[in-house]
């Protein structure tokens, strides 16, 4: 009888201790976007010139978005868990709307006070119809599924620092188009070290993120057996930056990027992409900012640009603007997205629907209600 009252007092204590909370999100945007297959301006085919009036779809769209979140923490444990479904309704084209659903589960240990186990899940499914304009090698169809696992583990191991190392795993199944259909494997670690410091009134911050995987594709023509095309890829990525205020409301960092692929199968389609970025952070009682500015070149390091003997480029130019704003109205906020990709290449072959520029853009203005 002695332990099973020793029990119920653990667990009463263990209860009382524990902590938890609900957050919810509900918003929708109005807005208009831009290209929004990513098509090129004029392609030829069959000797025939498409003009972008026939290739180009753009719409006014309505956004729909929910965000839940539950945080339960005992002792030295925390569960975390999201959910986050999302729809995009175009007006003039409503046969190309799509729909996302994000849903992960994150746990982590408190083993001291410098040291936490590190542990998620999650899944991703995209249902959207049509091909990724952007392509280069392969035929990605928008619509795709993905789980994910990670574990790993955060340490402190000098004061004002926060480093994490973590382990990876996605499996993502595209949505087959015609008889094919495409899906890899992936595997990788991730390294993030983020350094604070008060020089002076305010506190800066120094750091990076890297990680290195190994993606495996399958192509499968749903007519053959077994899998009739494969890729073997590994890419690494490093961000450097720096957190300087401006003041006690306006942050600005500073970004410096490298990320690369390699073909350790064919050796054709590897590239190297570099490039400085900028991003802006504004946060005060009613208002918060978030915009960024990048420029990126990718240089592939085997496959010529169609149309001339030179190897393949492209510029990125992308920028990003969000706002909220805080309504008279408690919980309500007045809400803001801008979104511009520019991609130039120095491809010439008008008959190459691969390997081009596009440019794709929306914005939208809306409100969001935090429960």
């Amino acid at each position: 009888m002695k332990y099973i009252f020793a029990l119920l007092t653990v667990l009463i204590c263990s209860v009382s201790y524990a902590q938890e909370r609900h957050r919810f999100e509900l918003g929708t945007q109005a807005g208009y976007e831009y290209n929004y297959f990513k098509s090129p301006d004029e392609l030829i085919v069959n000797g025939t010139a498409i003009n972008e009036n026939d290739l180009i779809s753009s719409s006014a769209y309505q956004d729909i978005f929910f965000d839940y979140d539950y945080r339960y923490k005992w002792k030295a444990n925390r569960v975390r868990i999201s959910v986050s479904p999302f729809v995009r309704l175009f007006q003039e084209n409503m046969g190309d709307s799509y729909w996302s659903f994000d849903a992960d589960i994150k746990y982590d240990h408190k083993i001291s006070k410098k040291t936490k186990l590190l542990g998620a899940l999650t899944f991703v499914r995209m249902n959207r119809e049509g091909l990724d304009g952007a392509q280069d090698v392969l035929v990605n169809p928008l619509g795709y599924t993905n789980y994910g696992a990670s574990g790993g583990v955060e340490l402190k191991p000098i004061p004002q620092n926060k480093t994490t190392f973590e382990g990876f795993y996605n499996f993502k199944n595209f949505d087959s188009y015609g008889v094919r259909d495409l899906e890899f494997n992936e595997l990788g670690l991730r390294l993030a070290s983020k350094q604070e410091f008060r020089p002076n009134r305010y506190e800066h911050a120094f750091g990076f993120t890297a990680y290195y995987k190994k993606r495996l594709y399958k192509t499968f023509n749903t007519e053959e057996s077994p899998a009739s095309g494969e890729r073997d890829w590994d890419y690494f990525k490093a961000n450097l930056f720096y957190e300087l205020p401006i003041g006690g409301y306006l942050e600005l960092e500073p970004q410096l990027t490298y990320y690369g692929r390699y073909d350790r199968l064919e050796g054709q389609s590897g590239f190297n992409q570099y490039g400085p970025g900028l991003r802006l952070k504004f946060d005060n009682d009613k208002t918060k900012i978030n915009a960024s500015i990048k420029y990126q070149i990718r240089d592939y390091t085997s496959i010529l640009a169609p149309g001339t003997e030179d190897a393949l480029t492209y510029s990125y130019t992308d920028f990003s603007l969000n706002f909220e704003h805080q309504l008279p109205l408690k919980g309500l906020f007045f809400t803001g997205t801008v979104y511009s990709r520019f991609r130039e290449t120095n491809t010439i072959d008008l008959t190459a629907r691969s390997f081009r520029g596009y440019t794709n853009q929306y914005a939208g203005l809306g409100v969001l209600w935090k429960l």
